[in-house]
Order: structure tokens, then C-alpha cells, then sequence
């Protein structure tokens, strides 16, 4: 008797690129469930040294793992094709844009977001080799998830002879079940603005900076992201002497519990595929202060302040807005409310659908 369980195979592309955050924390959420689910087969190709990522281990340990027959250097890895091959009938998910000539698998690709697309996303030849082989990897897949509608509009946009007659389907990601608590945490003694993730030019990092620098009040807190440059230094201790603290490479708990003592988030991006600091902070009952672009307005649901533009003054404006306290405490019942709405288990089993449906498809 055929046994109707598909096979998924993943490879560790994104936990070599990734110590912490991102895309890395979206995959090992799902993977975690979908080894769970008795209708699946969760593999793992494992293409590098991915030892290094925080979240790796929490999930590696039960996964079929195989290794890639030959190494590419972690440079060039995210461009180039797998080479493991695979069982006829299984399906390929590639962690990040990587792609797979055989024939025989059904290929999954995630999209995050099209910021490459959309200039904002590094330049010149690091950019044009980024966008060839992404849309190789849109070519060669069977089905493409999107984490959001704008990133949906934004693929069909800038890939609409690619993507014409493909499966895409928008999942959502979810909220880490650690941040869905209900326990209250005093904010801290000292109030600080929360800036979560990577500092790239469209995240306007030195915004916030500016913009703290204004309210003798408050504090910055930098989480996550990569260890500060000579410039970013150079501009807080000029700003901030003694107002700001690092906090990079947090565990889930530890991000959650800087999340409830803070007085906000501030995320001034100018372009998201999905956000995920924003749900996080909502979850975890931290007031959102965002820009009114891309997939934000969507994930926050009406349940953030966001700016046209993310200039100094918006973000004072925002932040002083937040000091009324019927202000603040209706956006956090809102928060949470928008919060509850994302969850990894549902993105999970949405996905499990979409493998299903592609096993019958093919």
C-alpha cells in the first residue's frame, strides 16, 4: 500500500548565512512543527557549517539530515544549485533562493521580500548577481509562498513572466509561542526606545538615533544585528553619551522580556516583506511606532502609529504621542488583539496544505 506521507527536504542554506534572526528564525519555527506532523517527512540537506546559528540546534537534532555531495564556500552558496539528489515525489524548500535542476521534485520557494528589486537592497554587482539568480530560483519553482500580500503584488510585479501559471500562495509568518504571554513585566526604571534587527541604509537606523537624542527622558536599546560600525559608534556617543546599550545575539526569552520593558518599538523601514519586531512587540505588549509602507500597514492592522516618513521629528512626535496614557494603553490591547493572529502552527499547517496540494499536482 502507498503510503501518502510526503517528503520535504530542506536545505540549511539560511542557518549558514544567519547566526541569529531573520529569515533563520521563520524556518526553524516551521521546521520544528512540520517534523511534528504525521503526514510529513522532514529532511535536511546540509549544505555548510551551520553550527554556528542559535536556533539551529533546537531543531537538527531528530531531522534525516544528508549532506551535500560537494561544499560551496559560504560566499557563493545562496546562488548556487543543490546538488544532493533527491527522491522522485519529494519536494524541494529551499531556506533561501536556492534551486534544483532535477526533475521529478516539486521545488518550493519562500520570497520574503523584493527589496533588491526595489533598489534599496545593496547596488551595483552584488546586486545584479543577487536578482540573476533569484530569478532562476522563481523559475525553477513549482510553488512560491509569500509572506504577505504586498510581497505577493511586489513578486507579480517585478516577476510577472516568471511567475505566470505558478501556485503562489500567501502564508503569513507567526509569532514565536514565547511571546504569546499573558504575564505583565514592570516597564523599566529607566525608559528606553527598542530598535530590533539589522541596521542596512533603509532600516533608517540613525533616525531613532537622532530622534533620542531629542527626549533627555529616554534611553536606546539596539537589539540584534550585527556588532556596530566605526560609524554607527561614532554617531551614538556623539548623540547618546551614555543613553544607549547593545544587546545583540538574544534567545527568544530574553528578546521578549527587553520587548515588555520597553516603553517602544520604533521600526522605521522604508520597505518590509513582513515585519516580524512588529508582531513580536504587539505579542509581547510593547506600543509600535512604524512607517505607513509596504507590508507594514497590512501586519500591523490599525494597531500601530505609523509615519508617512521616518524623520526625527515624526518619531519624537510618535514617541511623545505615546506618553498619553489612554493613547498607550488602548494600542496595546489593540497590539495584542492583531498579535493573536499570526501563530506558527497555522502557517505550518498552511504549508503542509501547499505540499499536498503539489504532491497531487505533480
Amino acid at each position: 500500500m502507498k503510503s501518502n506521507r510526503v517528503e520535504v527536504y530542506f536545505d540549511d542554506t539560511i542557518f549558514v548565512l544567519q547566526k541569529i534572526g531573520g529569515i533563520s528564525i521563520v524556518f526553524a519555527e516551521l521546521i520544528q512543527r512540520l517534523k511534528a506532523k504525521a503526514e510529513l517527512g522532514v529532511h535536511m540537506v546540509i549544505t555548510g557549517d551551520s553550527s554556528s546559528n542559535l536556533l539551529f540546534k533546537n531543531i537538527a537534532g531528530e531531522l534525516d539530515k544528508h549532506a551535500e555531495p560537494f561544499k560551496f564556500p559560504r560566499s557563493v552558496l545562496p546562488f548556487m544549485p543543490l546538488l544532493a539528489k533527491l527522491p522522485a515525489g519529494s519536494i524541494y524548500h529551499s531556506t533561501y533562493h536556492r534551486y534544483l535542476y532535477q526533475k521529478g521534485v516539486a521545488k518550493v520557494l519562500t520570497v520574503h521580500d523584493l527589496g533588491y528589486e526595489h533598489g534599496i537592497m545593496r547596488h551595483g554587482v552584488a546586486r545584479m548577481v543577487h536578482l540573476h539568480f533569484k530569478k532562476i530560483a522563481i523559475r525553477k519553482a513549482d510553488a512560491i509562498v509569500c509572506v504577505s500580500e504586498n510581497t505577493r503584488k511586489d513578486l507579480e510585479y517585478f516577476y510577472s513572466k516568471e511567475v505566470k501559471n505558478k501556485l503562489i500562495r500567501v502564508i503569513y509568518n507567526g509569532l514565536s509561542d514565547e511571546f504569546l504571554t499573558t504575564a505583565e513585566v514592570a516597564g523599566s526604571a529607566h525608559p528606553y526606545v527598542l530598535y530590533v534587527g539589522a541596521r542596512h541604509p533603509y532600516k533608517n537606523f540613525e533616525m531613532i538615533v537622532d530622534a533620542v537624542a531629542r527626549l533627555d527622558d529616554f534611553r536606546l536599546v539596539i537589539a540584534g544585528g550585527k556588532a556596530l560600525s566605526g560609524t554607527e559608534q561614532e554617531h551614538l556617543e556623539r548623540c547618546l553619551p551614555g543613553r544607549f546599550t547593545v544587546r545583540p545575539g538574544l534567545e527568544t526569552r530574553e528578546l521578549l522580556k527587553v520587548y515588555q520593558q520597553a516603553f517602544c518599538l520604533v521600526y522605521p523601514s522604508s520597505y518590509e516583506g513582513f515585519g516580524l519586531p512588529v508582531i513580536e512587540a504587539m505579542a509581547a505588549g510593547c506600543p509600535v511606532i512604524a512607517c505607513n509602507n509596504s507590508s507594514l500597514p497590512e501586519i500591523a492592522g490599525g494597531a500601530a502609529l505609523l509615519m508617512d516618513e521616518p524623520t526625527p521629528v515624526a518619531i519624537c512626535q510618535a514617541i511623545c504621542t505615546l506618553q498619553n496614557n489612554e493613547v498607550r494603553a488602548d494600542l496595546v490591547a489593540k497590539g495584542k488583539e492583531q498579535a493573536r493572529k499570526f501563530s506558527w502552527n497555522t502557517t505550518a499547517t498552511e504549508l503542509t496544505k501547499l505540499y499536498q496540494e503539489l504532491t497531487q499536482l505533480k
